[in-house]
């Protein structure tokens, strides 16, 4: 890290770990967590949390961050992606299979790859992981062996969808969100995720065009809606 970028971003993040404890440690004897639900205390740091409006930040804390946004908007986005397979078998045909994420799969299903064909969706454990299998038939001719891993690349045909800068998406075990500006404060929103570029991320659903979203720093906001909320990893 650059260390003339240290001082504020130090002093920021220690503003958004310690919001839910804000009380000095003569009155911790009585410290109840429940009041992190509506982030009393945060007002010490100068970031607190309301439910329906999202967190609140100080000027001084949003300075500290070095916060950024940026609009959602309609562009041309011509996605090219990669995708690492591995041989599973080698006769009669050479297969390999990839891992994704159910819902990052629509742009494989409707594209083509060169050496390689897509024969098969397997769905039968996205209930329970949210993963599918694609399994490919790869050229015989490149004489790949069972263990092998192998990249497939392809590039979808640009056209206009919403997107916003992928820093600003942050993609968790079970869900998928940006923070969107809210008169004023920075609210969690759910979306789903379509194509991608090297800078841009389509967003399929949970988002208008001109809604502003954070483009850094959101993992920062994340942990500070988890202390002021749930008390994750509370310390004094």
């Amino acid at each position: 890290m650059n260390p003339r970028l240290w001082f504020p971003i130090g002093l920021a993040a220690s503003a958004l770990f310690l919001a839910g404890c804000g009380k000095k440690a003569a009155s911790e004897a009585g410290h109840d967590h429940s009041e992190h639900a509506e982030g009393a205390e945060g007002e010490e740091s100068g970031v607190t949390f309301k439910e329906g409006r999202g967190l609140q930040l100080s000027p001084e804390v949003i300075k500290a961050l070095r916060l950024v946004t940026a609009e959602a908007e309609d562009r041309a986005l011509a996605a090219e992606m990669n995708i690492t397979a591995q041989v599973f078998t080698i006769t009669p045909q050479v297969l390999a299979s990839a891992r994704l994420p159910a819902d990052q799969i629509k742009p494989f299903e409707q594209s083509s790859f060169t050496g390689a064909k897509l024969v098969r969706i397997d769905r039968s454990a996205v209930s329970a992981t949210r993963l599918v299998d694609l399994v490919f038939e790869l050229d015989a001719s490149a004489n790949h062996k069972i263990g092998d891993f192998v990249t497939l690349a392809l590039a979808v045909e640009p056209k206009s969808v919403l997107t916003v800068p992928r820093s600003a998406v942050l993609e968790g075990a079970t869900d998928t969100f940006v923070y969107v500006v809210n008169s004023g404060a920075y609210l969690r929103t759910s979306v789903k995720v379509g194509a991608r570029s090297a800078d841009f991320i389509e967003i399929a659903d949970g988002l208008y065009a001109g809604d502003v979203v954070v483009v850094t720093p959101v993992d920062q906001l994340w942990l500070a809606e988890l202390r002021l909320t749930k008390g994750g990893g509370h310390s004094h």
